[in-house]
């Protein structure tokens, strides 16, 4: 449980400020006080400190209108930077995220060498992005951000679970410490960091539930405001619950499964890709989405009870066999709940970003709360 403080209390205003001219795109700091309920004083101080640390410009309104011109804040956008980290696959990816939560340029791909540890490769790639993207230097760079697939146990600094074995028994804290010094190191499931975007900065809710349906199942919770953690860094893992079959859902619902399904006769699996392009109107497909989606519906109706949450986000590509995909599954939620909750139904709803941009986004502000706290 946190403690309310007063250092806490204005970390909390210093985000809602910055949360808030990254919404706007440029504002007042009248209209900021207006928006955050923050008072003008106190607005007026952030927005100072927004400007010396460089993370924010101020401007003078649009000379074409009538009357006095006030100032207009906005973010600075490559001024201070962010190094990304997204180890979603073998070949990761590294970026650099401005403060306008936008990639800056290109990503660049590692290509993974199987006869080296994921260790070693890791650091041939930072080494390697450091000098041809930032000529070796860290200069503006405010921290890292790590996005991994699955659990991120930082006491004993390993993912948990992850599809990619070597990652699983990488220590990333450990190697990617001493290539980064000094900086911020964000290391989180991505899952996670998206709903850290999606419910703190996209939607302004305080208590949403965001659940990805892709290769595997998983989600996060987001709680009074905050990213729930738990004892093991597993919470939010539905992918390992059961089903009325005796599936585990991740077995049951998942494209991994879907795609199984389409097993060519050399024991070769067609991508999701393929499988959308060849066989969108086969009936396999078409049952197999039909049996997801009871499933999904009953799933977040015992989450509904167990977490109350305002806003249930769904991210999936079943989207792209079938539009309707999350009406049905709201329609199929909504039939098992409205009896016994009436007007107390959480919204279901799709994600305002895919999951890659939107774990870039979460990532970044994780890292821009830590170095606005640092502040002095």
């Amino acid at each position: 449980m946190q403690l309310i403080t007063q250092k806490n209390i204005k970390l909390q205003n210093m985000m809602k400020v910055f949360q808030e001219i990254y919404r706007q795109g440029s504002v007042s700091r009248q209209v900021l006080s207006a928006k955050t309920d923050i008072s003008l004083m106190t607005v007026g101080k952030i927005v100072d400190q927004l400007l010396r640390y460089d993370l924010a410009y101020e401007e003078k309104e649009d000379t074409s209108k009538v009357g006095r011109k006030g100032n207009v804040v906005s973010l600075a956008p490559d001024h201070r930077t962010i190094v990304l980290l997204d180890l979603e696959r073998h070949n990761f990816k590294l970026g650099i995220l401005q403060m306008d939560l936008k990639i800056k340029g290109e990503l660049y791909q590692h290509t993974y060498d199987h006869q080296k540890s994921y260790e070693d490769n890791l650091r041939n790639a930072v080494t390697h992005f450091l000098h041809n993207w930032l000529n070796d230097s860290l200069d503006g760079v405010i921290g890292v951000g790590v996005c991994v697939p699955g659990p991120y146990y930082e006491k004993g600094d390993r993912v948990l679970d992850s599809r990619i074995p070597e990652l699983s028994t990488a220590k990333l804290k450990q190697t990617l410490s001493p290539l980064f010094p000094g900086q911020i190191l964000y290391i989180d499931e991505d899952v996670k960091c998206s709903v850290r975007f999606d419910g703190g900065l996209a939607l302004q809710a305080d208590n949403i539930f965001y659940a990805i349906i892709g290769e595997g199942v998983g989600s996060a919770i987001f709680y009074d405001g905050r990213v729930l953690g738990s004892a093991y860094s597993y919470a939010g893992e539905i992918g390992q619950m059961y089903t009325k079959s005796g599936k585990m859902i991740e077995e049951a619902v998942g494209i991994g499964g879907l795609r199984r399904l389409f097993t060519e006769p050399d024991g070769s699996v067609p991508s999701f890709q393929e499988v959308a392009q060849r066989y969108k109107n086969d009936p396999r497909l078409i049952a197999y989405i039909e049996q997801a989606i009871p499933e999904l519906a009953l799933l977040f109706a015992n989450v509904t009870w167990l977490l109350d949450p305002e806003i249930i986000i769904v991210e999936t590509h079943y989207t792209k066999l079938d539009p309707l995909f999350i009406d049905k599954l709201r329609e199929a939620f909504e039939a098992l709940l409205l009896p016994r909750r009436g007007d107390f139904m959480p919204k279901i709803l799709p994600s305002t970003e895919d999951i890659r941009t939107a774990c870039y986004k979460g990532a970044g502000l994780a890292i821009i709360e830590r170095f606005l706290d640092d502040m002095d």
